[in-house]
């Protein structure tokens, strides 16, 4: 079946590397869960109207780094900036309900009418009340790399039962950093059909949310 998805403006997608994205329109820009120095290159002069941290961990919470003076959202519940909602709702950034790594927010926003999630060190499958709370994804951002956050089969999990369009995968190893994660490839194997681009840029098109679509971008 093609679902018919119209973007209201142009909707571009940078990815710096682990959980760091940066999306962004003409009006506005957001980046989600910079790194401090883990082996990627440090964005020097990353401007953005808003950034959000998933959870107060130095890989993801280094707000400091983006110029521009952001507005920064990293508390749970509903927040509204530039005309954006915000959802910011808590799960684990583990399997035991938080006693190893401790709390971890999903992050919803809509922009250029869809609906995107970034999950940042998700932990383990949401419980279904929190699925019901996300409702409708259309883009999602999606930790596959296992250890500190969920692995490719709980990742695919995930997918099937939020059915999103466009899928980035995050959070696995590459050759810039020294975690003991998994790399994308793991995720690819059972998730689907994929495509690598060799960017660290993407920008969607109607075409591109006709049917599911993984993007795996280069990170510099």
């Amino acid at each position: 079946m093609i679902l018919k998805v119209e973007i209201s403006v142009m909707v571009n997608i940078r990815w710096f590397g682990h959980s760091m994205w940066k999306i962004w329109t003409d009006d506005v820009s957001i980046i989600t869960d910079p790194f401090a120095d883990i082996g990627y290159p440090l964005p020097q002069n990353e401007c953005a109207d808003i950034v959000l941290i998933s959870h107060d961990h130095f890989d993801h919470n280094n707000y400091k780094l983006i110029k521009g003076n952001p507005r920064i959202i990293r508390e749970p519940g509903e927040h509204s900036i530039q005309g954006i909602n915000f959802l910011l709702l808590p799960v684990w950034h583990d399997d035991c309900r938080g006693r190893k790594r401790g709390v971890n927010h999903l992050m919803k926003f809509r922009l250029a009418d869809l609906n995107f999630l970034h999950c940042g060190d998700l932990g383990h499958l949401p419980e279904e009340d929190v699925l019901v709370q996300l409702g409708k994804v259309d883009v999602i951002f999606l930790p596959v790399g296992g250890f500190f956050t969920i692995d490719a089969k709980t990742a695919c999990q995930i997918v099937q039962k939020l059915s999103p369009r466009l899928i980035f995968p995050m959070h696995y190893s590459t050759p810039a950093i020294d975690f003991p994660i998994d790399p994308v490839d793991n995720f690819l194997k059972i998730a689907g059909k994929y495509s690598k681009i060799d960017e660290h840029t993407f920008t969607i098109s109607e075409a591109d949310l006709k049917q599911k679509k993984i993007v795996v971008l280069n990170y510099e």
